[in-house]
């Protein structure tokens, strides 16, 4: 049987923006929110985004063993995301802030990239157990962010265009339970629904000494 693949709730996503210092919790911010693949994260460039169409633009990715800027994974991750408003206030604040002039957005005091790997032992792995978070790591945050909108209703090819899967079978093949949690939920709520109006309608008729009528 297949293991569940690890994901951040909405919740624990922004207990892990509260308690990290930056840049950190704006990288992780990105990541939790959008969905966004950490080397696209850390190959970001300040040009990439767009303040004034409240876009950001995921044109390439930064290789974790490397650390070298490289094309995105693929053609359909190749793309324009939405910027939120909670982003865009992070977003401008880091940059008033940065003391770099270079073009990607993130450069650690030595003018280079982070290295995802450090960040993870030792930025988020410290930060979990210090918050009592379960372990995971940023593709837990991907993962996180697609199970939350699936579960909130937005429909699978939404969720598809905002991961850039090439196609829509793949994202309901990964997350298929969701979605089928999440159907189950919305059928209940429907029964518990017609159920109520039905028992409202029967004490009503009591009230009134109507019968219910019967097919």
């Amino acid at each position: 049987m297949k293991k569940e693949q690890r994901c951040f709730t909405a919740e624990e996503a922004g207990r892990i923006i509260f308690g990290a210092s930056e840049p950190f919790a704006t990288i992780w911010a990105l990541t939790a929110m959008l969905g966004l693949r950490v080397g696209e994260v850390l190959a970001l460039r300040v040009s990439d985004l767009d303040f004034e169409r409240k876009i950001i633009r995921v044109r390439q990715s930064l290789d974790s063993a490397t650390r070298k800027i490289q094309a995105c994974k693929s053609n359909a991750s190749n793309a324009d995301v939405p910027m939120p408003p909670q982003l865009e206030t992070r977003l401008l604040r880091h940059i008033a802030k940065r003391q770099s002039d270079a073009d990607l957005l993130f450069v650690n005091k030595h003018g280079r990239p982070y290295s995802s790997n450090k960040l993870r032992e030792k930025h988020l792995h410290p930060l979990l157990r210090r918050l009592g978070i379960p372990r995971g790591g940023f593709h837990a945050a991907r993962h996180g962010a697609t199970s939350e909108m699936l579960a909130n209703g937005v429909a699978p090819t939404v969720v598809q265009k905002q991961m850039r899967h090439s196609d829509a079978r793949i994202t309901l093949g990964i997350y298929g339970h969701v979605v089928g949690d999440a159907q189950r939920r919305a059928v209940e709520n429907h029964a518990e629904q017609i159920e109520n109006y039905a028992v409202q309608w029967f004490n009503w008729s009591r009230l009134h000494l109507l019968e219910p009528s019967c097919p």
